[in-house]
């Protein structure tokens, strides 16, 4: 039974992976940044709620309220701005590899505002992710690369999804797992009303096409509709330890999946940085007893 479970991870590592590639093909369509994250949304919380009903309810009080909304704001609208954005300027390994960092960085933040112990595999841990981070930025300095500013965007999205992260600790004590998805997909899509209002002339360049409808329906349906669902199923099944070393696959995906669908370059130093990122990913998420934080 366990087997289902840990293909079923396995399936939405791909599904995850493959989504930057996708995105891409909107941004070329003529896509905004705010547009994919606000249609990707909308259709993945109407089918949410048609499908799912009643589990998409529960009582919010109102500091609770207060922190869906922050979750919505920095889990969704914000970290697909950043993100979005990011491939406009920079190759889908920069954004996978970059985004792998996010336990790194999630470990600092704890360290400091939790007082959470430095272990000696954090002590490892660290400095890799430092290192692989630091030879794409020298990568792309040397080079005089426009991908430096789709980098920097990247970082944006890591300190959104920290901050996500902390909420979420807060909350899912209290609330199902996919009413706490639920609520953020609903946020995520009123914080980007406003934005779309200030991009309004791109919407009538946008170019509709089958491959169009097909990526929306991918990155809606596909990434975050069953992404999400199947993850969470995964981690009830399985544990969260199991799914914690599965998603350190995720940049390997992205990367090839940049390789392969938009012929990007897999050179020494994307290697060398891939290495030391999914290292250092995994021992700065190893707590006490082999726990994660």
């Amino acid at each position: 039974m366990k087997l289902k479970y840990l293909l079923l991870a396995l399936f939405t590592i791909v599904i995850w992976g493959v989504s930057l590639p996708v995105t891409t093909i909107l941004l070329v369509n003529g896509f905004t940044a705010n547009n994919i994250t606000f249609f990707r949304f909308l259709i993945a919380t109407i089918t949410l709620h048609i499908f799912l009903g009643n589990r998409t309810k529960q009582k919010v009080g109102l500091k609770d309220r207060i922190d869906f909304i922050i979750m919505g704001l920095t889990g969704t609208t914000l970290f697909f701005y950043f993100e979005n954005t990011a491939l406009k300027y920079t190759s889908v390994a920069n954004t996978a590899l970059i985004t792998a960092t996010i336990p790194l960085f999630t470990l600092v933040a704890a360290a400091v505002i939790y007082k959470k112990k430095i272990l000696w595999q954090n002590y490892i841990g660290i400095p890799l992710g430092l290192f692989g981070t630091t030879l794409l930025f020298y990568k792309d300095i040397i080079n005089s690369s426009i991908h430096l500013k789709g980098d920097l965007f990247v970082f944006g999205s890591v300190l959104m999804w920290i901050i996500y992260s902390f909420i979420y600790r807060k909350v899912s004590t209290d609330y199902k797992p996919i009413f706490i998805v639920y609520k953020t997909f609903v946020y995520g899509c009123i914080f980007t009303i406003p934005l779309l209002i200030f991009e309004y002339r791109e919407l009538s360049s946008i170019n509709i096409n089958l491959q169009v409808v097909l990526a929306l329906f991918y990155l809606s349906i596909l990434s975050s509709l069953l992404g999400y669902y199947f993850w969470i199923l995964a981690i009830n099944k399985i544990g969260i330890k199991a799914t914690v070393n599965l998603i350190l696959l995720l940049p390997v995906v992205s990367v090839l999946a940049g390789v392969l669908f938009l012929s990007e370059t897999l050179n020494s130093i994307i290697l060398l940085a891939m290495t030391a990122i999914i290292l250092s990913s995994y021992l700065t998420s190893i707590s006490k007893k082999e726990s994660y934080f």
